[in-house]
Formats: C-alpha cells, sequence, structure tokens
C-alpha cells in the first residue's frame, strides 16, 4: 500500500464530503450544538471556556486530534450542528435563553472573560461558505466588543467580507488571533494539512490582521519533529516580519485510546513515514513518561532542542514564549499557553483570563527562582480559587468533564470542577497530578490544613546549563 496516496485520498474525501455541506435549518436540532464549553484541560488552562460553532471541522489536516478524538467516539456524527447563534450573541449581551447559557453569563459572560474559539474545529473553516454562521456569530462578537481569541488556520479569514468586519472593528482592539502553523514549508504543508491554505498564506493573514492592529500569535502546534523543525528559522523569521508578538508551542501526543483503525491508524502510519517511525505507537511508548498514563508525549530530552531554539528566539526578538506543552510549560513569559499577554493596556478586558491555574502558578516559581534563588511552595487553595473563578463550584458546567462519566448519579450529582482538581492535585497516581503532569518540575513535600499536597519548585539540569550559556531565564 502507498500509504502516501492512501492518507491523500482518505483527507481528500474528508475534505469533499464537507465541501458544500449546510445545515438542515427545517431539522429543530440542526442548531443543538453545545458550545461554549469547559476545556478538561481546565487544571493548566487560562481560558477554560473554550468555543467551537460547528460539531466538526471540514478541513483534512493528517494530524488532526479532534477527528482522532471524534471518530474513536461511537456517537460520533458527520452530520453537520451548529450553535445558534442568535441565543449565543444574545447570552453575551446579558439576555441568557435557556439554563446552560445562564450559567455561561453567570460565570463568564457578565466578567467579559476572554472567549477563545476553535479548540475541536476552526473558526473560519470551509463550512462558512455555505452557512455563514460563524460570521453572524463574529459580528454580533464585534459589535458588543467582546474580548476574543481565534485559534486557527481557515481559509474563510480572507474572503472579502470577513475582511471588511475585521478591518471596521479593528479600533476596538477587542480580538486577537493565533495562526496555527506547524510545517514552514508549502510543499509539506499540502502534504499535511488537507484542504488549508499553504503555510505561505497563513503568513499573509498573520500579516494582514497585523497590519490592522490586532495581537497575532504564532501556534507551532503541534510540533512535529521530522516535520516542523525542517526549516524553522526562516519560519519565525518570517512570522516576526509578518508582525506576530508572541509563539505558542506545543508537541504532538498520542492518546493510546483512539481507534487505531479504519482512518485514524492510517493517519498514525502517514506521520511514522513522515518522522521517521516504523511504527508510532511503539515509538511514542518508547519515548514518553509512563506516569502521564495512556496520553503519550515525548520526553523532555526529546524536546529541548526545539524549544531552547524558539524560546531563544523570543528573547532575543522581545516577544512572548508561551508553551502549551506540560515539558517545558515552566518557561512560559505570560500565564496563558496560549500567548495572551499578562499586560495588554490596548484593551484590558483582553487580560480577562484565569490566573489560578498551573500554568500561572509553575510560571511564577520559575521566575522567583531565577530571580530571587527562593524555591517557593504553592498550595492548592492559592492555585484554584472559586471566589474568583466561580465555574469552579458550578454543578451545571461540572457535568461537561470528561470524568463525570465514570461516576454514579450520586456523584455526578454533586461534581464539580474544583473536586475534580482537587482529587487529582492529591492524587500521586494520576496522570494530571502536578508531579506527574509536569515530569517532576514541582514535587509535593507535605500536606497543608486541609490535607491537601504542598508543592515545591524543583530546579532542572537544562536551567543551569542554559542560564551558563547566557540564556535568561528571568523573564
Amino acid at each position: 500500500m502507498n500509504i502516501e496516496k492512501e492518507i491523500t485520498k482518505n483527507s481528500l474525501a474528508f475534505v469533499k464530503e464537507n465541501r458544500g455541506m449546510k445545515l438542515d435549518m427545517e431539522n429543530k436540532r440542526a442548531l443543538n450544538y453545545i458550545s461554549p464549553r469547559i476545556s478538561s484541560e481546565f487544571m493548566d488552562c487560562s481560558m477554560p471556556m473554550t468555543f467551537d460553532h460547528y460539531s466538526h471541522c471540514s478541513l483534512g489536516c493528517t494530524y488532526c486530534f479532534a477527528y482522532m478524538f471524534k471518530t474513536s467516539n461511537i456517537s460520533f456524527s458527520r452530520k453537520l450542528h451548529s450553535v445558534d447563534p442568535y441565543k449565543m450573541i444574545k447570552s453575551i449581551n446579558g439576555e441568557p435563553i435557556g439554563s446552560r447559557n445562564k450559567s455561561l453569563w453567570k460565570h463568564f459572560y457578565s466578567r467579559r472573560f476572554l472567549l477563545h474559539w476553535g479548540g475541536l474545529a476552526d473558526p473560519f473553516c470551509n463550512f462558512e461558505k455555505t452557512n455563514d454562521i460563524g460570521y453572524t456569530i463574529v459580528k454580533g462578537l464585534a459589535k458588543a466588543k467582546y474580548p476574543t481569541l481565534f485559534s486557527f488556520k481557515g481559509s474563510a479569514l480572507f474572503r472579502p467580507k470577513w475582511v471588511k468586519l475585521f478591518d471596521k472593528y479593528s479600533r476596538n482592539k477587542n480580538f486577537a488571533f493565533q495562526v496555527s502553523i506547524i510545517a514552514p514549508r508549502d510543499d509539506m504543508s499540502r502534504k499535511m494539512e488537507i484542504g488549508v491554505p499553504v503555510t505561505s498564506q497563513r503568513i499573509k493573514a498573520i500579516k494582514m490582521l497585523s497590519d490592522m492592529g490586532y495581537f497575532t500569535i504564532l501556534r507551532l502546534r503541534p510540533f512535529v519533529i521530522g516535520i516542523s523543525d525542517e526549516g524553522l528559522d526562516e519560519l519565525l523569521d518570517q512570522c516576526l516580519e509578518a508582525g506576530i508578538q508572541a509563539i505558542s508551542m506545543e508537541f504532538i501526543a498520542i492518546d493510546q485510546r483512539s481507534n487505531f483503525g479504519g482512518g485514524s491508524g492510517l493517519r498514525y502510519k502517514w506521520l511514522g513515514k513522515q518522522i521517521g517511525a516504523k511504527d508510532t505507537l511503539e515509538y511514542f511508548k518508547a519515548l514518553s513518561p509512563s506516569k502521564r498514563g495512556g496520553y503519550l508525549r515525548l520526553n523532555r530530552l526529546v524536546k529541548e532542542p526545539y524549544v531552547k531554539q524558539v524560546y531563544k528566539f523570543c528573547l532575543d526578538n522581545d516577544i512572548i514564549f508561551a508553551c502549551s506543552d506540560p515539558d517545558y510549560k515552566e518557561l512560559n513569559m505570560t500565564g496563558s499557553c496560549c500567548g495572551m499577554p499578562d499586560d495588554y493596556p490596548e484593551n484590558r478586558e483582553m487580560e480577562n483570563w484565569s490566573k489560578n491555574q498551573l500554568t500561572y502558578a509553575v510560571k511564577e516559581l520559575r521566575k522567583t527562582y531565577h530571580q530571587s534563588g527562593l524555591m517557593q511552595r504553592i498550595k492548592f487553595d492559592k492555585v484554584f480559587r472559586p471566589d474568583i473563578d466561580t465555574y469552579l463550584k458550578s454543578k451545571a458546567l461540572g457535568q461537561d468533564h470528561a470524568c463525570v462519566s465514570q461516576k454514579t448519579a450520586s456523584e455526578r450529582h454533586g461534581a464539580d470542577y474544583h473536586r475534580y482538581a482537587r482529587e487529582v492535585w492529591n492524587n500521586l497516581k494520576s496522570p494530571g497530578n502536578p508531579r506527574n503532569y509536569l515530569d517532576g518540575k514541582v514535587i509535593p513535600i507535605q500536606t497543608d490544613e486541609h490535607d491537601n499536597l504542598v508543592y515545591i519548585y524543583e530546579p532542572t539540569e537544562y536551567e543551569e546549563r542554559w542560564v551558563k550559556e547566557g540564556i535568561s531565564l528571568k523573564k
């Protein structure tokens, strides 16, 4: 079997299947897609309210986590569904319809909490050609001046009415953009991302948005060793010239729970061929710390040279380095691993993201250590604060979490994110436990007055070595 031809055929079929797909507006269930949701990664996420307006994506990226995640779900339907754009905008403007929207208003919209658009789908994918749901929502967000971060690679952004819309409202500074690029060269992006504008086109999108005055971020996610590093220097230079103010990176990972048959299996074989691994799953198993469980992330040593390259580039050019990957998360120059700045005087509402999570905490621990030599401790009640992030105590929104499916009816009734976080924080066998998740960057040393573990920052060998090389870790 020629894997390259098969994966191209498979991805093209998915793109063609979705091309021109219309919502069945006569079906009341067409607008029943439930979003925003609370991210399952809320423990280290600055923007736990994540949003997709369509039920799936029309693009054909061969490495797509969302495709593999959804096709492993037996209830996944390729019929298109969307949120109701009018209900969403009314909710954002203080007229929530339904109990869920009332909860979102209470815990997020009323506080003008930053909306992160683009998790399991793309804000500007090809479904917009025939449905315009996203355009309706963006227009409503623009008029409401609601703070929003778009994470995308789709082409709808280039259409004249979209360009006109973003240009018209650019003075409000309430939008920011993460542009996803994983392949520095156009020829590789054509192979890896079927139905997506090539890399050079996405760099043009960065330039267009930056010239309008928007905050733009290069989203190097997922970084695929063997692909993303080929021509990385040139990509960084081109994106800097186009106007980026931050870079956010995260390395590709594999979920062992995925269905390795059918299209997903083919995609993993294709990925293995590109990175030089005969068996992609075995490659990741061999190089991933076992304490992280079934979600396989390559170890720190494998990632270090690439993180160092990007981190040093950010230092040298005075832009923000952000890392969503749990390895080297301590190097974040902001508490937002997506790359949103801690301080944004152009519009203070763009700072309305959560500081009460692990990314912010471990970033502060690293800064304190390298600025003063102190190894500070972190306590559960200082990291997760329901008095500030009130959604943590919401029983209604707590049902979003994947763990709820493993609980009894009575357990689900009392479930909330604060409880989930506390359970994981104190369970040293859990892959999400801070010691395991951050691969030893924090270690438990005692318990506090509430019997919660207390963690302390653990400097590691690379830090001393980098500092000796003249790389500052104080920023």
